[in-house]
């Protein structure tokens, strides 16, 4: 009898649930995209139950099209956005609050604060590879827990629960009887040490946050719990994995040994390179990855982003109406072989590393009375590209390891422009995955390993397809020159912001 497995990818800008069988085939796919709210500047939010309904009418969806009932499935496995936090009622069940989303920047101030005292960032840095920054989800939950009105008489009463997004819906799946994280997701927390692999009392102790009202953590692969909702078709199918969705795509992209790197382009560009049983502190000011635990062994690796990627597009879509989707994009640039001059820097929200300045914005530089928007948009592109080319370069300097090819996916690898603009300023190949939706097949290929369904993880490797490989196309001394000129842009928008 044929077993399957569904995966469930809750993203940032929607979510995606496949159904696949024992031997890795998908047999069925939905998605949602949900609602973003702003608010006020740097506020980003979502609705917490309009996610739980997407989560519910994807996996419904799934199995519906494939005509399997919840006996047939060997288990679930579960990817989430990472550092978005939300506070609710143990006893209720309901939601205390929108959910504070990891682009949200509000608490970047209290951020500061603590940055003032540098030794306490290298602390921080030491227990969890990751920098002083409200990307990550400490300072949300503080800002919530100073800012919902109900969420002190709940502490006191151990009714409240405040976790990131896995916890909420392993949460509802289960109905209440799991509240619980794997080590990846809660590395991504500011309040986890990734080498005792547990809750930090320091680290609760400095951002002041009771460690009750988190949830249990357990390792990437295992039990999470068994769905019990009624309305679920999946009801008793048990919750076998559960991690970040930037890890879940190394596994989706075969990432699996040390050395090998993939790149997300999603709404931010996500690179991530494996570097084994070891974590590497970077010189560079990239993240410490705690990628994922199965079997008692942890495996780390080195991570950076362009915070605007996808978003950068979707700007120039929706505010500027200058595309109307991803093809249009590769039309508008076919006739370009430059941006005219034109320079573009990706930091509407900020810059990560090797800069990592919140404060900075995005911009234009080099626009002429003659510059078209065909070349404000490759310039957009080059601007991506050359982030990415300067994380990597960063990677491989604290590292010393030898990177043979890039692995991507991600919605922006439909541009040939984008795609082959990196692997120019990379220096080596950009390997394109047949299967744009990694983080997915991730996830599932854990749950199927875990499941027992996959005696090993070669069923892993051979699920990566490559499409389309783009090799580099232009010499070394054009590529340094591109990219010192990019170094320089940024370098007059720091100078520029500092004179505010």
């Amino acid at each position: 009898m044929t077993r399957f497995i569904i995966g469930l990818d809750q993203g940032t800008t929607g979510s995606f649930a496949a159904l696949v069988d024992d031997a890795g085939s998908r047999v069925s796919s939905a998605y949602r995209t949900h609602t973003q709210f702003y608010p006020h500047s740097g506020w980003v939010e979502q609705d917490p139950i309009e996610l739980w309904q997407h989560a519910c009418d994807l996996l419904n969806q799934v199995m519906h099209e494939a005509g399997v009932d919840a006996r047939d499935i060997a288990g679930i496995g579960l990817a989430n956005q990472g550092e978005s936090i939300v506070m609710w009622d143990r006893q209720t069940g309901e939601p205390l609050s929108r959910v504070l989303v990891w682009q949200d920047t509000r608490t970047q101030s209290l951020i500061e604060q603590l940055a003032e005292n540098p030794e306490t960032g290298a602390e921080v840095c030491r227990r969890t590879g990751l920098k002083l920054d409200s990307y990550f989800s400490a300072s949300k939950i503080r800002w919530l827990l100073d800012n919902t009105p109900a969420a002190a008489d709940l502490a006191r009463t151990n009714r409240l629960a405040c976790g990131t997004l896995d916890s909420w819906l392993i949460w509802k799946l289960t109905k209440g009887h799991s509240f619980v994280t794997d080590v990846s997701t809660a590395s991504r927390t500011l309040l986890f040490n990734i080498h005792m692999l547990t809750w930090d009392n320091w680290l609760l102790g400095l951002f002041n946050i009771p460690r009750e009202i988190l949830p249990e953590v357990r390792q990437t692969t295992g039990e999470f719990g068994c769905v019990r909702h009624p309305d679920l078709l999946c009801r008793g199918a048990p919750i076998i994995a559960s991690m970040v969705d930037q890890p879940a795509a190394m596994i989706g992209q075969g990432c699996l040994d040390s050395g090998q790197i993939k790149a997300t382009y999603g709404t931010g560009c996500f690179i991530n390179l494996n570097t084994g049983s070891v974590p590497v502190t970077s010189k560079h000011s990239l993240l410490t990855l705690l990628a994922w635990q199965r079997q008692d062994q942890p495996t780390y690796g080195l991570e950076g982003g362009v915070f605007t990627a996808g978003a950068s597009l979707n700007w120039l879509r929706d505010q500027l109406h200058f595309v109307a989707d991803t093809p249009s994009v590769d039309a508008l640039c076919t006739n370009l072989t430059d941006s005219g001059g034109v320079m573009w820097v990706p930091a509407q929200i900020g810059l990560g590393a090797p800069y990592w300045n919140r404060n900075i914005r995005g911009a234009w530089l080099g626009i002429s009375l003659a510059t078209t928007p065909a070349e404000l948009i490759r310039a957009m592109l080059e601007g991506i590209a050359a982030q990415v080319a300067q994380i990597i370069a960063a990677m491989v300097d604290d590292t010393g390891l030898v990177i043979e090819a890039l692995r991507v996916d991600g919605g922006l690898t439909g541009s040939t422009t984008l795609m082959q603009l990196q692997a120019d300023l990379l220096g080596f190949p950009v390997e394109v995955v047949a299967n744009s939706e990694a983080t997915a097949a991730g996830v599932c290929a854990l749950a199927a390993r875990a499941a027992g369904l996959w005696a090993d993880d070669d069923m892993i490797r051979q699920q990566v397809h490559i499409v389309q490989t783009h090799e580099p196309a232009i010499s070394a001394d054009e590529r340094q020159a591109f990219l010192n000129r990019f170094d320089r842009a940024i370098r007059h928008l720091e100078a520029w912001h500092q004179d505010e």
